[in-house]
């Protein structure tokens, strides 16, 4: 199989080198410093009980346009950011790939929505990974943890996706496949907004969070508003490769605070192995859009269109919309101050006052 991966950060590294390893042609488009890594080296896989170094069957260049030169590709893997989807699919539109399935490897939701108004929905698979991977130094990924997979669901119900989740599995992959698209995305939405956002607003480690009361109850308000507008759409929570989302939910709408704390600090801890949330991440890397506009905002905009309030959501997007576009100066506001936060997520009111500070 000849194979690209749009974006390749730590998901399409991980997942490309996998790929490369069980014998596809893997083609990774990346930035310079990628580039230059892998030309150089090779890229360095280090899993938990074993490192490789991935050069056979593994090219890297710089755009989309000069990986379609040999010719077309049978899959496409898009790992870029979301708010650079709409981009890369008009760039790939650009460069004549072929016709493959296009695999949406991004956190939150609308991209789907986006690669079918490209590509249509014939095309276009929902997918989530639930291994957590890094990029210590560039050409270097590291798994975190062996457990987990990739949820795999056709945006087209009538999509016939073995032959996708066939490859995946060759490569050594833990693959499910799923057929609501809205299921996998939703389903890890929590994951990827619990220890993330509010520690970034404060600068704050997700532990001390969850050892605050005040911004449990933020965090637990914030989930309990999730539940809710995915009830309203109709959408199932449902557990993907080594992630219980289904109890996880349950128990943010129902236990006390007391047993909340020490479950959230071991999901949510144990499973980041200490390593900087990335909405965090983003902000000390200086970049001035952050993917919380397709998480919490996402909540938020799902919530307006189904008629459930999302107050909570909608001051954690707006907040941290603002401090990733006013940089140093805005954060300084916010930055290790919980008691901030929490008093201006007691009340609509205070919401809007917080937003316009």
């Amino acid at each position: 199989m000849r194979v690209i991966v749009v974006g390749a950060g730590a998901v399409g590294g991980f997942v490309g080198a996998r790929l490369a390893l069980a014998g596809n042609q893997v083609t990774l488009v990346g930035r310079p410093w990628l580039v230059d890594a892998v030309r150089g080296h090779g890229l360095r896989l280090i899993e938990p009980r074993r490192e490789r170094v991935v050069q056979r069957g593994l090219g890297v260049v710089a755009s989309v346009a000069e990986a379609s030169a040999p010719g077309p590709f049978d899959l496409a893997l898009l790992t870029v950011k979301t708010y650079d989807v709409a981009t890369a699919a008009s760039e790939m539109q650009e460069a004549g790939l072929g016709h493959p399935p296009v695999v949406c490897l991004q956190n939150g939701i609308g991209s789907e929505e986006r690669l079918s108004q490209a590509f249509g929905p014939d095309r276009v698979i929902a997918a989530s990974l639930t291994q957590p991977v890094s990029v210590p130094e560039p050409g270097v990924v590291r798994l975190v943890k062996t457990r987990g997979g990739i949820a795999l669901a056709p945006v087209a119900r009538e999509a016939n996706i073995a032959h996708v989740a066939s490859i995946l599995e060759k490569a050594g992959l833990n693959v499910r496949v799923y057929r609501d698209y809205r299921t996998v995305k939703w389903s890890k939405l929590p994951l990827n907004i619990l220890g993330n956002t509010i520690p970034a607003i404060l600068d704050m480690p997700p532990g001390e969070v969850y050892a605050h009361p005040g911004l449990l109850r933020v965090e637990v308000a914030a989930m309990r508003e999730l539940t809710a507008v995915t009830r309203a759409l109709g959408v199932r929570i449902v557990n993907l490769p080594g992630y219980p989302a289904r109890p996880l939910m349950w128990a943010l709408g129902h236990l006390p605070a007391p047993l909340l704390s020490p479950l959230l600090h071991r999901l949510v801890g144990g499973g980041r192995k200490g390593r900087v949330p990335s909405l965090l991440r983003g902000l000390t890397q200086a970049r001035t859009v952050s993917e919380v506009t397709d998480l919490n905002g996402a909540v938020v905009r799902c919530g307006a269109r189904a008629g459930v309030p999302t107050p909570v959501n909608r001051l954690l997007t707006e907040t941290l919309e603002a401090i990733y576009a006013g940089g140093a100066d805005v954060w300084s506001e916010w930055r290790h101050r919980p008691e901030r936060l929490v008093e201006a997520c007691k009340t609509p009111a205070a919401v809007g006052q917080a937003r316009r500070a």
